[in-house]
Formats: structure tokens, sequence, C-alpha cells
């Protein structure tokens, strides 16, 4: 067949016509102290109507290092500017003509800078590869993403674009693209524990950060917090407590928070792992683990009363969690995070909501870890917080001396937004107890609140921008003490304990050894003898017990994982159960009498 030369040459012409309308445009964005070019998140609106992208990752424009460089479409033509909260979002508009290139020069300008007064803003809840991959990621489009949104440090959970994933080869890569603002390193989203792999009995998900890569003994933490975690039909793998995660976390210098404990959803699920298909069933992240975790210590150190901007009922009922909990003595944090995912169209958007930790003298992760589990905290969605009671940060204690004490509040709108403040309100053990109506107020607010507390109480401060469910800031708690804080009495599990020949049923004497997990790591410890095959003591609520008898194999028994009607009950809590009291109370009552039963096997 001859090839149509007129249709080429008419493609050809309209190509040629086509780029004739084109403009470049040559664009740079300068920070206003340093004059350097700052790196940001730029939305251009081409004159066509068209959103400017560079990877389906972020659907809201692309990101720069202060620099960059498009072909346009000529004509009019509008420029947005952000970076981060703190910083007041530039738009502009401009004529690009054709045929000729075009500059324009951006200059960002802080609303506020917290960290001057020692307020780091951070995200420990995001995804390189969440699991969807439907988009290629690396490490260096995450470093810039940090630095675009204005983060003093984001910590990145799996999986990683790296095989094997060691803590070493994760912070070669991650440490290496550091810079003193901008701090990257590794963590997990683990926990994450669906029980026996089944995602319709989620015992919840948490993040954690600052925690050490390496065991004493040499061994991989990041294989054993994922070994200690069972994901989507895993339904094999060995099961494991998230209290015995948290026990490792703590034990290598982290800190962890239960994240989106109230989500869950509808949909289909099954076909693998031994679970039939089914089309519509309850798809939950819930942390119904949570509970029993809080009882028996609390084992983790916040709730995120934020995840995901757009999940106003799940994030509602978590901020009722935490506050029910504050309410019955547990001094959690409150913590947020994005749950960012940057394999996923539109999910690389770290850093909304946010968390910031106070630190007020020499900035470290490890520092913002611990002030983080202090509950020296604000999480936010986009307006700016700071709270200080006597000026002292959330996370700190007064003694109630019938004197007046000074709860000074500054909030600034988020510079992202422009939309200003709606209202503040102070809540006094999670009502509402003085309130600020700002109607839409642009500036920033400076006010302080008389407080003369007669009795044990706590107060944190919310403040709404225009968009009230969109838009929020939540400071951690300020606590009032008649006499010095003495925490809940950690729940112990009442054993009746029988030990027999696994073959015969014959009672066996046999010696039983307290076993406390640091993820799958074991670790004997208080020791309990077992006369005639049956014995009755209290051990901890998160420990496990070993059966020794000579001539036999160990068994080792969990009063909660091997308590059928324990763990029926955890596993099919809702997300109305966690805001009843009565969910942790009949938890308590559960462990108050725990029969196990131990089979050994002969050798």
């Amino acid at each position: 067949m001859k090839p149509n030369l007129g249709l080429f040459c008419a493609a050809a012409l309209m190509a040629i016509h086509a780029s004739a309308q084109e403009v470049t445009l040559r664009g740079t964005i300068r920070d206003a102290v340093s004059h350097a070019p700052t790196p940001c998140t730029v939305t251009i609106t081409d004159a066509k109507g068209r959103v400017v992208l560079d990877r389906d990752s972020l659907r809201t424009g692309f990101r720069c290092d202060g620099t960059f460089s498009r072909r346009l479409p000529a004509g009019h033509t509008r420029i947005r500017v952000t970076r981060g909260f703190e910083t007041r979002a530039v738009e502009k508009e401009v004529d690009l003509v054709a045929g000729q290139e075009a500059e324009l020069e951006v200059v960002l300008e802080r609303l506020v800078n917290l960290r001057e007064r020692g307020w780091y803003a951070g995200d420990s809840h995001v995804h390189m590869l969440h699991g969807e991959r439907q988009i290629p990621v690396d490490f260096d489009f995450v470093a810039l993403t940090a630095r675009a949104e204005d983060l003093q440090y984001m910590s990145l959970a799996q999986a990683w674009i790296i095989d094997p994933p060691t803590p070493e080869a994760l912070q070669k890569e991650l440490g290496g693209r550091s810079i003193p603002t901008c701090m990257l390193t590794w963590n997990l989203e683990a926990p994450k524990n669906y029980y026996k792999g089944d995602a319709g009995r989620c015992l919840g998900h948490c993040w954690n950060v600052a925690v050490r890569g390496r065991t004493p003994e040499g061994q991989d933490v990041v294989q054993m917090l994922i070994n200690a975690s069972a994901w989507d039909y895993e339904s094999s793998k060995p099961t494991f407590a998230n209290f015995e995660s948290h026990r490792l976390i703590h034990s290598q210098g982290g800190a962890v928070f239960y994240s989106h404990p109230a989500r869950w959803w509808t949909g289909s699920w099954g076909g693998q792992g031994g679970y039939p298909k089914v089309d519509r069933m309850r798809v939950s992240n819930m942390a119904v683990e949570l509970p029993l975790d809080t009882v028996v210590g609390p084992t983790f150190d916040g709730i995120d009363v934020i995840t995901g901007p757009g999940e106003f009922e799940a994030n509602a009922k978590a901020f009722e969690i935490w506050c029910l909990l504050l309410n019955h003595g547990y001094r959690l944090s409150a913590s947020g995070s994005s749950d960012a995912c940057f394999d996923r169209p539109g999910g690389a958007v770290p850093g909304v909501p946010r968390i910031y930790s106070y630190v007020p003298e020499d900035f470290s992760i490890p520092k913002a870890a611990r002030a983080a589990a202090a509950g020296n905290t604000f999480v936010t969605t986009g307006p700016l917080l700071v709270a200080m009671l006597d000026g002292q940060p959330p996370g700190s204690s007064v003694k109630v001396d019938h004197h007046d004490h000074r709860l000074n509040l500054e909030a600034w709108p988020s510079g992202a937004e422009g939309t200003g403040l709606r209202r503040a309100v102070v809540l006094r053990n999670g009502k509402p107890f003085r309130e600020f109506k700002l109607d839409g107020m642009s500036a920033v607010l400076r006010t302080n609140v008389a407080i003369l507390e007669t009795e044990d109480a706590w107060y944190c401060v919310r403040v709404f921008g225009k968009d009230e469910q969109r838009q929020q800031a939540i400071s951690g708690a300020f606590y009032f003490q008649t006499k010095p804080y003495v925490p809940p009495a950690q729940a112990r599990s009442a054993i009746h304990a029988v030990v027999v020949d696994g073959q015969s049923g014959k009672p066996l004497d046999a010696m039983l050894t307290e076993v406390v997990f640091d993820g799958t790591l074991a670790r004997g410890g208080k020791t309990h003898p077992c006369k005639h095959g049956d014995a009755r003591f209290s051990i901890p609520g998160s420990a496990r017990l070993r059966a020794d008898a000579p001539g036999h194999g160990s068994v080792t028994l969990s009063p909660f994982l091997d308590n059928p009607e324990l763990v029926e009950t955890i596993t099919h809590l809702g997300d109305t159960d966690l805001l009843n009291w009565e969910t942790y109370q009949r938890v308590h009552e559960k462990l108050a009498s725990v029969e196990l039963t131990f089979r050994l096997p002969s050798r």
C-alpha cells in the first residue's frame, strides 16, 4: 500500500501549527528569607483548562526543587504555588503569547515559622509501595515530596523498592537524601495485623517511628515486625498480638501509635488464603485490639485523632475514643498521620494531616518521637495551633492549687488554604469549656484563658478553618491533678492452668514460665510450679505461658490468642464498641478468668 502523502503532510502541518501555538514557561520559586530556590508544589491550569501533571501519584500539579520549565498552550494561564501549611500560597495569572518565552518568579513567605519556636512537623504513616503498585516510585521523588510539603521529618513505610529491605540499606537510601531541614528515615506500618489474614477481623494498624534497626542480638527488626504481623490472606502465618510488636518497638527506642482506629468499609473480599469469596463484607482497618492493649498497658503511646482529611466519621470517632481513654485516666497522646501511598493514583500527599512535636532544643527524630509519646503535640489538616499552659506544652501537668492558670493560645489559618479561621474551642474532659467565634478571621488569633481548677481534669484545644470537617487542628492534653499521677493498674490474667500428657491425658507435674514476646523473640521470666497438672495464679495480661515437664516437649499458650472466647470478643468488635467503656470492662473481666490446657507431646 502506498503511503498517503497528503494525510502525512496535513498531520505534520497540524503538529507544526500546534507547536507554534505553545510557549515555554520558565519558573523560579524562591524563599523570601534565603532567596534561594525552594521546593514546592506547583499547580498550573493552562489555557485549555487542563492541570499540568508529571506523574499520576499527584493529581493536583507537580513538585519541583524551585525551578521548572514547561511547554504550555498560549493563552490565559493560572499558577498556584504551595509549600505546606506555614507558608502563604501564591497565585498568579499570566497571558502566554505564542512564539514568546515567558519567565515567572514567585517568592514564598512564611505565615509563621514554628520551627523557630520548637514545633516540628512530621508524618510517619507514609507508604512508598502500599500494594497497588500502579505507579513507579523512586527515592528521589519521595525526598522531593517531603521537602515540598515542608516536613521536618518523614518516616517511610513498607514496602520499598529495595530487596532485601534491611535497616542498613533503607537508611543508606533515606539518610543520603536527608538535609537538616528535612530528615528522612524508614519505619513500618506495624503491627499491621489481620487475625489469621482475615480482613474482616482486623486487630488494628499502627505506625511507629525512631525504631533502631537491629536488636542487641543482631536480629533485623524490619523482618521481625513483618513476621509478627499478618496481612491480607496470610492465614497460615503464626499469630502474634499487637502488644507483642509494641514491646519490640519500645525495646528498640521507638514510639507506636494506633492509626485510623474506627475505619471500616463494605466491599468484596476473599478467594485466597482458604477464605471463600464474599461480594459484600465488612472490610476493616479498625483497632479492635485497642481495648485489650489499653487495659493490659497501655502498650501503645497514642491514637491518631485524624488520619486522612476526608475520613470525617472515622476521625470524629477516633477523637471520641481518645477522650474516653483520657476520661478514664489513660494519658495517651493525640497523634495524626496521612496514610499517603506513593504507588496509588493521587496518593502521594504526605503531611495532610501532620503531627507537630515540641522539641525546644537540638531537633532529632528520636527526640520528636519521645515528644510525641509524651503528648507534646498538636495535629492538623491545615490550621496551625500553639497552646501552652503556664508556658508548658501539651502533655504537661499542673497541680490543683486553687489559683488561676493561663492557657495561652495562638492560631493561624493554613497558608495553603488562605480561607481563614472559623472558631476555636477549649475543651474540658472532652466537653466545650470556652469558645471563640472567629468568622473567617484571616489573621493570627492570640488570646489566653484563665483556668481555676478544683479537681482532676484535662483540657485540650481545637481550631477549625472555614471547612470545619476538612480543616482542623487538635492539641494534646493538659492535665490538672490533685495529687501525683498514678496510671490505671495494668490488668493481669488470672490463670487456671491444666497440664496433661498430650496422648494419655494424664496430669503432669510441670513448671510454667511467663514468656513475653518482643515481636517474634521470646524472653522467659517468672516461673510457677504446677503440681499434679493443676495450678492457679496470675500473670501480666500481655504475657504468655510455657509449660515444661520431664520427658515432654514444651508448649506455649497465650491468655489472649489461645482463649477462644476472648478472641471471638475482640475480633468482632465494631467501631461503636470502641466508644463504650463497657467494652473495656468486659475485656478486663474476661482476663480475670482464663482457662489454659497444656497438652504436652511425649519425647
